[in-house]
């Protein structure tokens, strides 16, 4: 299992991890305007996410 976390005083919400994750873990917040992790137990630790997050405001650690 992987635990993700999303820094969002970093974050630009630019759905890069929303858009590139093979797994769909994540959705994104029309109110807030920001990525949500929705599936986190779908998550296979493949780092999509981390690779294309511009400002590395999210991590993901095998747990």
């Amino acid at each position: 299992m992987f635990e993700i976390t999303i820094n969002y005083d970093t974050c630009q919400g630019d759905e890069e991890c929303v858009g590139n994750c093979p797994s769909e873990v994540y959705d994104w917040d029309e109110e807030n305007q920001r990525p949500i992790i929705a599936r986190q137990e779908d998550c296979v630790g493949c780092e999509t996410c981390v690779e294309v997050c511009p400002t590395g405001s999210i991590t993901v650690e095998e747990v």
